[in-house]
């Protein structure tokens, strides 16, 4: 703007004009003339034509500011306006006689020389004028540089803690961070090679997390842990971390899986990896895992016998499809195979009964599933047989024929066993033949038989109960009564000795059933055996071949079986298929004749029993011509 009172050109922000120092207006007419013409709020014409000018008079000089386009007035005043040039008073420009150049640039164009001021002021040019300088405040400049560095210094350490670039940057630098940002920047050291350092992060990280009050697992990242100690040759380390997963922290996952049995199988541990193969299916359930340990264990054992029910004996075969060996075990559910096994060499014959068959293939440390097979071996059996006499009191002799049961009546393999000495059938009992009607004795007669079919499986015994009231009556069964004339448990060795002699020699010895030690005295004629019991010697046993002793029920040496068999009871049933004859059987004893296969010699036996369980035999050795050539005493308590 133009100072109104001197011309003096002076800047918009100055306050006092350089000119004359006097205060620049402001206000209203801040906005109008010239000021409007620069800060383009009007134009230019509106300038020239709708303002009413301004007139400066100068004193001496004769120079004025006028605008080139307004000509001197009729009155000699000359209007100042926004482009303003110096001229004469005469309204002739001074550039054109003094060639004042612009230096100034105002509204497009430069003056060089300012036009002199007040007359009691001296003429100078504008670029002569001092310049106003302002100092500085270099305090309040150092206050704001160390307020700017302060905040600029939290707002990096806010950025640094606060977002999860500034975790990064702190992992990167190695100083303390989060796990979150260890994970990424390991796993950028990773991705560029820097195992070192990524092995070092990711622990570090694993660390923090373990440490953490939610003890928290990063699957992920300890994968990749894992992957970088393989990738290191720390092949142990990154197998740990492959059990910790599968173990306790996702056994549903199958990655760690996947890795461990990676490196079994690299190690050649093809064992170990067919186990966790299994244990992965199994937690999983994934098809690849059951699909690869398939093609690694050996083929499943194969039997020649579906397993299931038979009703006969069999023999089952047991091979391997590939060649290999064959270990198995039967009834035994908890053994280990192979270890507990035998190795397959023959048939397995199986007899009636349930049998659970085990078997493995094995090729070197490698073994196949278990093959479990059960065979239910279940003959069947024949029917009861049949009694053609029912049961009654009968007062003469009767005899009773014995039938199949009625199912088994057309069956050529029933074997009928039947007994009326009162002992059950057995194999050892009579076989009942065809037809053949067995007599029954004189007393009470219990008639017991039994049917044996082909597989060896017998029937439900049949029992019928007969008396018979017809002389002659039977004799009574041997008893602890019948003594002879020596008596059991009772005679001392001092009344022995007595009567029979010192002995030609004698023997301390131990007999089963006797707690105290025995002493047996022998003879040109058999043996006595003694027991000492109180500091008295107890004859327990007694052998003889002498006439001399007579046995229970005036029995001797010598006298005929028949003669013996007459003394006591005696049912009547026929020998077995063995050459033995039951004479009677009781609660209270039995008597039998029994027939050596060795030699062929016979003996006829009778035992009693008394009510505290003590036992007494009386035994008859019978030789050439069915006599009594040794009689047998024993008491044993």
């Amino acid at each position: 703007m133009l100072c109104p009172f001197c011309g003096t050109y002076a800047d918009s922000d100055d306050i006092v004009c350089p000119g004359c120092g006097k205060l620049l207006p402001r206000g209203e007419n801040r906005d109008s003339g010239v000021m409007a013409i620069r800060q383009g709020k009007r134009a230019r014409e509106e300038a020239v034509s709708g303002r009413t000018p301004i007139w400066l008079e100068r004193q001496g000089t004769g120079r004025v500011y006028v605008d080139p386009e307004t000509r001197p007035s009729s009155d000699g005043q000359i209007p100042m306006f926004a482009n303003p040039e110096i001229y004469e008073a005469d309204g002739t420009p001074l550039s054109q006689t003094q060639g004042i150049e612009r230096s100034r640039s105002v509204y497009g164009e430069t003056q060089t020389q300012l036009p002199p001021v007040m007359g009691e002021r001296s003429h100078r040019k504008r670029s002569d004028r001092p310049i106003r300088k302002h100092m500085v405040n270099w305090m309040v400049v150092l206050v704001v540089a160390v307020v700017v560095l302060i905040l600029g210094g939290a707002g990096a350490v806010l950025y640094l803690r606060r977002t999860p670039a500034g975790q990064r940057i702190l992992a990167r630098m190695g100083q303390e961070t989060t796990s979150a940002a260890l994970w990424e920047v390991g796993e950028e050291q990773m991705n560029t090679g820097d195992m070192e350092r990524a092995i070092a992060s990711f622990e570090k990280a694993a660390a923090l997390d373990t440490d953490s009050e939610e003890k928290i697992v990063n699957v992920p990242g300890l994968l990749m842990l894992a992957s970088v100690y393989e990738a290191e040759g720390r092949t142990a380390d990154a197998e740990a971390i492959y059990t910790e997963l599968y173990t306790n922290v996702v056994p549903s996952a199958t990655e760690a899986y996947t890795n461990e049995i990676r490196i079994m199988l690299a190690d050649g541990r093809d064992a170990e990896a067919a186990d966790l193969m299994k244990l992965a299916h199994q937690k999983t359930g994934s098809a690849i895992f059951s699909r690869q340990r398939s093609d690694l264990l050996p083929q499943l054992p194969i039997v020649d016998k579906v397993a299931g029910p038979y009703d006969q004996k069999m023999t089952i075969h047991l091979s391997s499809p590939q060649n290999f060996d064959v270990y198995y075990t039967i009834n035994q559910p908890d053994a280990t195979l192979p270890a507990d096994g035998q190795k397959y060499e023959e048939g397995i014959f199986m007899d009636e009964g349930t049998w659970v068959v085990r078997a493995v293939c094995v090729n070197g440390d490698l073994v196949s599933d278990v093959l479990t097979a059960t065979y239910r071996v279940s003959m069947p059996s024949p029917r009861m047989p049949r009694a053609s006499l029912a049961p009654a009191t009968y007062k003469q002799k009767q005899r009773v024929r014995i039938w199949p049961g009625l199912e088994n009546m057309e069956d050529d393999d029933i074997v009928i066993y039947y007994t009326i000495d009162g002992s059950l059938p057995n194999a050892d009992s009579p076989i009942y033949h065809d037809g053949e009607p067995v007599l029954l004795p004189t007393g009470r007669v219990k008639l017991q038989a039994v049917a044996v079919n082909k597989y060896g499986k017998p029937s439900q015994t049949l029992e019928v109960n007969y008396k018979i009231e017809a002389k002659p009556w039977p004799k009574t069964a041997y008893t602890t009564e019948d003594l002879g004339s020596i008596k059991l448990n009772s005679t001392t060795w001092d009344v022995f000795s007595r009567t029979y002699g010192s002995a030609q020699s004698q023997e301390d010895l131990t007999m089963q059933g006797f707690e105290n030690p025995c002493r047996r005295y022998t003879y040109d004629w058999g043996y006595a055996t003694f027991q000492r019991m109180g500091g008295v010697q107890y004859l327990i046993e007694l052998s003889y071949t002498t006439t001399e002793i007579s046995a229970p029920r005036g029995t001797k040496v010598g006298q005929s079986e028949d003669y013996i068999l007459s003394k006591f009871c005696d049912m009547g049933q026929v020998e077995s298929p063995s050459g033995n004859r039951g004479l009677y059987s009781t609660g209270d004893g039995i008597g039998k004749i029994y027939k050596r296969e060795s030699d062929g010699s016979r003996y006829i036996q009778y035992i009693a029993y008394t009510a505290d369980s003590h036992r007494w035999e009386l035994d008859y050795e019978l030789g050439q011509g069915n006599t009594v050539e040794r009689i047998y005493q024993l008491y044993i308590p």
